[in-house]
This record gives C-alpha cells, sequence and structure tokens, in this order.
C-alpha cells in the first residue's frame, strides 16, 4: 500500500463507498493527502504547544476549547453556508460549492469529494481556533487549540466516511450516527446537519430522529439546483457538464447502488 500519494493520483483512483470494506476505508483514509497534511499539523501544533507549555490545566483547557468548536462551526457552515443558494448564484464561487458540497449530495458514495478541502478547512482551523487558544493561553494555549479543532476534524472525517460505507456498524452509537446523516441525504436535507453528534441541530430545532418527523424533500440530492436554476445560473451546470468521461462513468457506477 503506498502511503504517500499527491491528490491528483489519489483522486483518479476508484473509491466508492458503496463497493468498499471497512479495511478499504482504512486505507483510502490513511492516504488521503489532507488526511495526511492534518497529521503533520497535529504533531507540529503538539509538539510546539508542549515545548511551550506553561500550565498543563490551561493546555488541555484549549484543547477541549478547539474540540468543541468544531461542532458548533460545522454545523454553522453546513446549514447557512453550504445549503444556501447563494454560493452557487456566484461565479466566483459556483466551482467551490460544487467541489464542497453540491458532488456531495449527488455522489454520496464518492470518497473524492467526501472530505473537506484544505482551501476551506484550513483557514477556519487557524484563524479561529488559533485565537480562541491564544486567549486561553498564549502560544501554547494557540497550539492546542489548533490541536484540538484538527483531532476533532480528523475524528469526524473518518465516521462521515464510514456512515457512507456499505457496511452496517456494530455500535449502537456509529448505527444511530449513520441513519440520522443518511436521512439527511436521501430523505431531508434540511435538518440533521451534524456529522458525529446532534447537539446543536436538537438546540436550533432542526434534528429530526425518524423520517417520519419530517416531510420527503424532493431536492436532498440537488440541494436546489434545479434544471430552473441551471438555467438561470448556469456555472455549477458548466462545470459538471465539462467533467472526464471517465470520472462521470465512475460516479455513475457508485450512484447505481446508492
Amino acid at each position: 500500500m503506498r502511503l504517500f500519494i499527491g491528490y491528483k493520483a489519489w483522486k483518479e483512483e476508484e473509491y466508492l463507498l458503496n463497493r468498499m470494506t471497512f479495511d478499504d476505508l482504512v486505507k483510502a483514509y490513511i492516504t488521503y493527502p489532507a488526511i495526511q497534511i492534518y497529521a503533520l499539523i497535529l504533531l507540529v501544533a503538539l509538539t510546539v504547544g508542549i515545548a511551550s507549555i506553561t500550565s498543563v490545566t490551561l493546555f488541555v483547557a484549549a484543547f477541549a476549547a478547539g474540540a468543541i468548536l468544531f461542532p458548533i462551526a460545522w454545523y454553522l457552515v453546513h446549514r447557512f453556508i453550504l445549503h444556501g443558494s447563494w454560493m452557487y448564484k456566484t461565479p466566483l464561487l459556483a466551482g467551490l460549492w460544487k467541489r464542497v458540497h453540491y458532488d456531495h449530495h449527488r455522489f454520496p458514495n464518492d470518497l473524492s469529494v467526501l472530505f473537506g478541502g484544505l482551501h476551506t478547512t484550513l483557514p477556519t482551523i487557524i484563524f479561529v481556533a488559533g485565537p480562541l487558544g491564544w486567549l486561553i493561553n498564549g502560544l501554547p494555549g494557540a497550539c492546542a487549540a489548533i490541536a484540538g479543532t484538527v483531532a476533532m476534524t480528523c475524528y469526524t472525517e473518518f465516521l462521515h466516511a464510514g456512515q457512507h460505507l456499505a457496511f452496517e456498524p456494530k455500535s449502537t452509537f456509529w448505527k444511530t450516527i449513520k441513519a440520522r446523516h443518511l436521512a439527511h441525504h436521501f430523505h431531508n436535507e434540511n435538518g440533521n446537519y451534524g456529522i458525529a453528534e446532534f447537539f446543536w441541530d436538537k438546540a436550533f430545532g432542526t434534528y429530526y430522529g425518524e423520517t417520519k418527523n419530517a416531510p420527503r424533500s424532493a431536492t436532498a440530492r440537488n440541494l436546489g439546483y434545479t434544471d430552473e436554476m441551471a438555467l438561470k445560473f448556469p456555472w455549477v451546470r458548466d462545470l459538471t457538464d465539462a467533467e472526464p468521461e471517465t470520472r462521470q462513468a465512475m460516479r455513475a457506477r457508485g450512484a447505481a447502488s446508492s
């Protein structure tokens, strides 16, 4: 197994979650370039933070603050940005929205569009978690908060991939979060925005524990980017049509057994 491969080479592989085993997922996860960069950032942040530590209590508090920051940040971004329509209505942002979320809802079995891109995750981690940790304990606190957010990111990315994997989890926890997340994808996208937890969904009234508690949505797979919207705002459609035929064929194989 190649442990270090470039993003382009990784993306050219056929990573269809509905055709992968759990072992396949682990291999794909640890070879994904972004996950490897997260691991490097985690190592550097912990090394610098521990080397400059002034208070174990504050260091742990900053790490916990960074970890806690991730779920609320994800909820807000997922609900108000990724599920908004304003990005695909803007030429400069249409491609970003397509890559970050539209393609994931259209092809939830395609692992290459499941993991978040570094260009969207790292600025949030560094410029939000960093200052939060700095307020708690200066440099070691900033490093700890960044490490906490990165650790939570890696944990959530793996669970998220597992939620789309064609396997039946043994743990009640994973069964529950998988059912809630798949309902978000295939029943009603206007709820269950969490991944590893649904605390903020419950806090803001967007949680539904059973599909019968929410009406079926006609836009769960296209996020409201209908043919009518594509006529008005064609940039996502144009980018989709321009994709290589091999990529389209691969995704079709994944969608065939969604």
